[in-house]
């Protein structure tokens, strides 16, 4: 538009010329349209100025949305003198031009490779010298951490539609974020729990919730923390009541987990199983319970052992070990039998004998 401009004032100038005086020589006209073709064509430069995500840092799956600032680096239209000189018989004329630097945006977009891309933009309108324009990307992170490099291009067109310098930037993302329950204390009627963040990012509105409390009553069924800092841990403590806990059931198993936010992303941590102590009166009782289940199974071996015979061998003997280990097994077998039977017939006559004195 304005190199137009100048051509135009080029041949007016030609025109007031022709009209004042006609000795203007063909070669005279070439040379002034010359002059008027050396005027300057600059392009404008737009480049990244800035960038920032939403969250600030992402977790593996979040949703966040990236904001590229561009900025066109000519602070101001460039003007251009174009100097116009006649032969001897003609004034000297200066002239100038402007070109206003305007940078046209065609296309602004990120390549979806690891990362998922919701918008592009196309057309997305005109920078001016010195001014700045924002992009807002939606995207959503890998579900495995690490690091990972956003390639962002940009296509750029003059005001007069020709192609200008494009932009090809790559920005790095971190994506980073774990939070985990450590038990700290167990007893029979308080667990506490350490909440720690790991991650590279704070995390907001995170409460401890207990699930599968069967048989124990727990208080609170969720404890409210908020934010928890990059690196930094809180306390979540639970009162457990046993009270509901019906008797012979084994120790109560608790599920805790973690619920955060991390913008609008929501996470859940892994769930930490935490196993109730017994009571004093509980482990006496279950170890009495277990000394008398091995007495009830070592008495009848106890008297096999007594009774039993052992096989006399010779050194011409043909049974093999494995003859001999099944001996060893069935004949404490038929005198547990013998026993057992002579035992039972026994209490039978004592009945008979009791009903013949009635």
């Amino acid at each position: 538009m304005n190199k137009s401009k100048a051509m135009l004032f080029c041949l007016l100038f030609l025109l007031i010329l022709f009209s004042s005086a006609n000795l203007v020589s063909a070669d005279e006209v070439d040379d002034l349209l010359n002059k008027c073709e050396i005027a300057p064509n600059p392009k404008p430069s737009v480049m990244v100025y800035d960038y920032e995500f939403r969250p600030e840092r992402l977790m593996p799956g979040d949703v966040g949305v990236l904001t590229i600032t561009l900025k066109n680096m000519q602070d101001k239209p460039i003007k251009k003198k174009i100097d116009m000189t006649t032969p001897t018989h003609y004034p000297d004329i200066d002239t100038e031009t402007y070109y206003t630097m305007d940078a046209y945006i065609k296309e602004a977009y990120i390549v979806e490779h690891d990362f998922k891309v919701y918008n592009r933009y196309v057309s997305a309108g005109v920078i001016g010298p010195n001014e700045k324009v924002k992009f807002a990307f939606k995207i959503k992170a890998p579900l495995e951490e690490g690091i990972y490099m956003l390639k962002f291009i940009a296509d750029i067109e003059d005001t007069q539609g020709k192609s200008s310098k494009g932009i090809r930037y790559f920005i790095p993302v971190t994506v980073s974020g774990t939070v985990n329950i450590l038990p700290l204390e167990v007893s029979q009627d308080e667990v506490r729990l350490e909440v720690i963040n790991e991650g590279l990012s704070d995390v907001d509105r995170a409460y401890v919730v207990v699930s599968n409390a069967i048989g124990v009553e727990v208080q609170p069924e969720k404890v409210y923390i908020g934010k928890i800092k990059s690196g930094e841990s809180a306390i979540a403590v639970f009162n457990v009541n046993k009270a509901g806990e019906k008797e012979g059931e084994e120790s109560a198993v608790l599920n805790f987990k973690a619920v955060y936010k991390n913008g609008i992303n929501k996470h859940e941590s892994d769930r930490v199983c935490v196993r109730m102590p017994c009571s004093a009166e509980e482990e006496k009782e279950k170890e009495k319970g277990e000394s008398l289940l091995e007495e009830q199974f070592e008495t009848p071996f106890r008297a096999l052992t007594a009774t039993t015979t052992p096989i006399p061998t010779s050194s011409n003997s043909s049974l093999t070990p494995a003859v001999f280990a099944f001996a060893g097994l069935l004949v404490p077998g038929i005198l547990y039998l013998f026993l057992s039977k002579r035992k039972r017939g026994g209490k039978g006559e004592g009945k008979d004998m009791r009903g013949e004195e009635e």
